[in-house]
């Protein structure tokens, strides 16, 4: 018995900072809509700070984009688009969602929004309207498809 509780102390010792690693962990979201939110956040998140470990985790093996440009992309020319030295040069400064619609569908949820992008000088280069498609996989909401599309200026 004794043998036992240790080996119990021992396990709850090597765990607990796992579970508590977790519990931060912004792509161990539940399926709810603030569970997608949070993970769409995270998203950005990554993007601004070139974390390209948090969006291997976040796009599926299977992610496929359609860029504001029209261009297709795979996860490999997603995280190689995401890296710092493909971040074009004095060229965005920020980049902020707003317009958030979350539609919850079981183990899919599909976001749509709008990415309003600011240069360095705080100038607004364009309004991007896009619609990102999550699936539940591996305890957490991961991206399979995104697609982006430029907002246009009324004619005048």
């Amino acid at each position: 018995m004794i043998r036992f509780a240790s080996m119990a102390a021992a396990l709850v010792a090597i765990l607990a900072p796992l579970a508590a690693e977790a519990a931060l962990d912004p792509l161990s979201q539940p399926q709810t809509v603030a569970g997608v939110a949070a993970t769409e956040a995270a998203w950005v998140a990554a993007l601004k700070a070139h974390d390209g470990a948090t969006l291997q985790r976040l796009l599926a093996s299977d992610f496929v984009d359609t860029t504001w440009q029209g261009v297709r992309r795979d996860k490999a020319a997603a995280l190689a688009a995401a890296a710092p030295t493909a971040a074009p040069t004095g060229g965005v400064g920020d980049q902020a969602l707003s317009e958030l619609a979350v539609g919850l569908y079981g183990n899919a949820a599909v976001v749509h929004g709008l990415n309003t992008v600011r240069g360095p000088d705080g100038a607004v280069r364009a309004h991007i309207r896009f619609t990102d498609v999550f699936v539940y996989r591996q305890g957490g909401w991961r991206a399979v498809s995104a697609q982006e599309t430029l907002e246009q200026a009324p004619a005048k």
